[in-house]
């Protein structure tokens, strides 16, 4: 016996085929995967270089002790990745090497102080500012000017050296004083 309720059912819709990928949009679409997996790579390998040479010196100045500073040739082994390099010598005691690796989105920075000893003294992660991990540098100029005020305040005049105006003793006759004597 056929129910009502089983006539007046729709009949299921017919399954829709499937639609066929052209094999250009599959090629257009993996080159854009691909492009993007560089993308990301290259921008984590940036940020990852800078924050493990960070990491690493900050155990090796941690290590150094009391001193806190660690030599020039051993951040260079410690440092990672190939980021480029700024010297700004201008600094009268310390030099500043500024470090950035360039991702394509973001650039990760590093700056230390080296100083005459060749012993890197401090850092930080900041762009751009003059006061490197808190330290101020005074620039060549402004030392000299300092100096040149100190001397100028203090009443120092600058010593030229001058030749010492003498006369051979030949030219110069010396005359006798008489001896003055005492009358009583």
């Amino acid at each position: 016996m056929n129910s009502t309720s089983e006539a007046t059912d729709p009949p299921a819709p017919a399954p829709k085929p499937k639609k066929h990928i052209s094999a250009q949009r599959r090629i257009i679409t993996w080159i854009f995967i691909a492009i993007l997996l560089v993308i990301v790579l290259f921008e984590w390998r940036a940020k990852t270089s800078q924050a493990n040479t960070v990491k690493n010196l900050e155990a090796a100045m941690e290590q150094a002790g009391d001193v806190g500073e660690i030599s020039f040739v051993d951040f260079q082994t410690i440092k990672e990745g190939s980021p480029s390099e700024d010297i700004d010598e201008s600094g009268a005691i310390l030099r500043k090497h500024h470090y950035r690796w360039n991702g394509v989105f973001k650039t990760y920075d590093l700056r230390i102080l080296v100083n005459d000893d060749e012993m890197v003294i401090t850092f930080d992660t900041l762009a751009d500012g003059e006061p490197v991990g808190g330290i101020n540098r005074i620039s060549k100029k402004k030392m000299e000017a300092l100096i040149q005020k100190e001397k100028n305040e203090s009443g120092i005049k600058p010593v030229k050296a001058e030749p010492a105006e003498t006369e051979p003793a030949e030219k110069k006759p010396v005359e006798a004083e008489p001896a003055e004597t005492k009358s009583n």
